[in-house]
């Protein structure tokens, strides 16, 4: 006797027009069921103008090499519609579809031999396009051999309303890991499909001295892709400075991975933006905020430094539960100036026009200017008007205005509701930069995870010029040269060199880095 049923499924925007989505099926013991991987006739091949009903965790897995079987454990509509052989019993159904339209939640009950119809709407809560934000992932690893790989992951960016991904190639044991069939500027090297492109990247990473370094918006592979022992080349060189200028020769930006915290003791984060070779840190990631490390300092050293999100997929893909891919979990939102292109996306990350997010949409102005703006004031005291709002499909916690690390205006989102905002007039005496952060929690139970998602959101800062002074903070210069001179001692005896030259490159950066912070102290 058979036991299944069929579940046909449709799911629609506010339009009534059908729109890919992540679609989960938990059975009653807890578990995620998964389709067979070969219930869909359409899994042997993708192209850009035919693909399977379902998109499923099998179609992708070849292209995650280290990460191989990770037990993703969620299927995609990459039409809004499907037909899905189901065992009876009671299921519960979640429906998602990136940060900016509200997820839905219920309960089938499938029977033998018989048809359930489902239909469902995907709202919006937010139409971040509208205003000129794009949403993308500046952080993902996967394998794209040759062009046609991109059909496959068009259809994942789709369902996740995920706009761009900057996807680096890295080597781990000397060997080239998450390989880019192309990359560059033209359309047959970055996968344009509508608003959602595939660009190449690289992570530039050292896992003896340096840490690791995102170049996003390149032409080609920096070579050696990785220094130091652990990652199959023996000398610390070249110096991720010089990487830095390699990528923006390329018209590409140069930032850092992880906040400069997770990777290493000794991260050269604050040597090379002392340097100005960097434009960005991606500061949102794993489920946490990293700021408070290095990027609160190196703002308050009077260096302008965007806030970016990444989610370093496939890594940790069960941060929240097998069933929740995180592929665009922690986004770079960008304003985009006219239409959206790619080029125009990472020009924004290089103007500070950004704000990063695992969940919430956040907002921010100073005197109607949005970040990476610039506000000179003439010398005397003086007022600016900051309005920050925060709109989320879980419940949040406050809502903050932070100036130069310390929070200015603090605003409790009572009863965990799904939006918060606030409104300030705050005095300025001093050159500084302003920003906004909004934080909560949502239990597991919520969206049917297995862990607390804990949900952060920052905006890149307003710079303001008071007085035509630089932004000054003594203790974070202080912080900053002191941890310098540590970089100065144990990068002279930890590292591996080549030449007496490249020895002497490295601690030349690093006596610049220190003249920067101490010079500074005097100002």
């Amino acid at each position: 006797m058979n036991d299944n049923g069929l579940l046909r499924i449709t799911v629609q925007d506010s339009s009534g027009s059908p729109v890919p989505c992540r679609l989960h099926i938990k059975q009653q013991d807890g578990s995620a069921w998964m389709p067979p991987d070969g219930e869909d006739a359409g899994a042997a091949g993708y192209s850009d103008d035919q693909a399977p009903d379902l998109l499923l965790a099998s179609h992708y897995d070849r292209y995650l090499h280290l990460v191989h079987d990770a037990g993703l454990q969620s299927v995609h509509l990459n039409h809004g519609t499907a037909k899905i052989t189901v065992p009876q019993g009671e299921f519960q159904i979640f429906l998602a579809r990136g940060h900016e339209f509200i997820p839905v939640r219920d309960t089938i009950h499938i029977k033998a031999g018989r048809t359930e119809v489902k239909q469902f709407r995907l709202a919006r809560l937010v139409d971040m396009p509208a205003d000129g934000w794009y949403g993308g992932d500046m952080h993902t690893h996967f394998s794209r051999w040759q062009k046609s790989d991109d059909h496959v992951w068009t259809r994942l960016l789709r369902a996740e309303d995920i706009h761009a991904v900057n996807n680096m190639v890295y080597k781990h044991d000397g060997k080239v890991e998450a390989p880019q069939y192309a990359m560059g500027e033209q359309d047959h090297h970055r996968h344009h499909a509508h608003h959602h492109v595939i660009a190449g990247g690289e992570e530039f990473r050292d896992d003896n001295l340096y840490g690791h370094m995102i170049a996003a918006g390149i032409r080609e592979v920096i070579e050696p892709i990785s220094v130091g022992q652990s990652l199959g080349r023996c000398e610390n060189y070249p110096l991720f400075a010089s990487v830095c200028d390699w990528a923006h020769d390329q018209g590409g930006i140069a930032g850092w991975a992880h906040g400069g915290t997770i990777i290493k003791l000794f991260e050269s984060l604050p040597v090379e933006a002392a340097l100005g070779k960097l434009d960005f840190v991606e500061n949102i990631q794993f489920n946490m905020f990293y700021g408070f490390m290095f990027w609160y300092r190196l703002l308050n050293c009077g260096i302008r430094l965007a806030c970016t999100g990444g989610s370093d997929f496939p890594f940790s893909a069960d941060l929240l539960a097998p069933w929740y891919p995180n592929l665009g979990l922690d986004r770079t939102y960008c304003q985009v100036d006219g239409e959206f292109t790619y080029t125009g996306w990472i020009e924004a990350i290089r103007q500070g026009r950004t704000f990063a997010s695992n969940g919430p949409l956040l907002m921010m102005q100073v005197n109607g200017r949005p970040p990476g703006s610039e506000l000179s004031l003439a010398g005397s005291d003086d007022q600016v008007l900051v309005e920050a709002r925060a709109a989320c499909n879980y419940g949040l916690d406050c809502i903050e205005i932070v100036c130069n690390g310390e929070v200015v205006r603090h605003v409790e989102a009572g009863g965990g509701q799904n939006t918060v905002e606030c409104a300030e007039r705050i005095r300025i005496d001093r050159s500084c930069w302003l920003a906004a952060r909004v934080r909560g929690i949502v239990e597991p139970g919520t969206y049917g995870g297995v862990r607390p998602w804990k949900l952060h959101a920052h905006t890149s800062p307003v710079y303001v010029s008071f007085g035509n002074k630089p932004i000054r903070i003594a203790a974070d210069l202080t912080a900053m040269a002191d941890y310098v001179r540590i970089l100065m001692e144990v990068y002279d005896r930890r590292g591996d060199f080549a030449s007496r030259d490249q020895r002497a490159h490295m601690m030349s950066n690093l006596g610049k880095a220190l003249n920067f912070y101490e010079s500074a102290l005097l100002q």
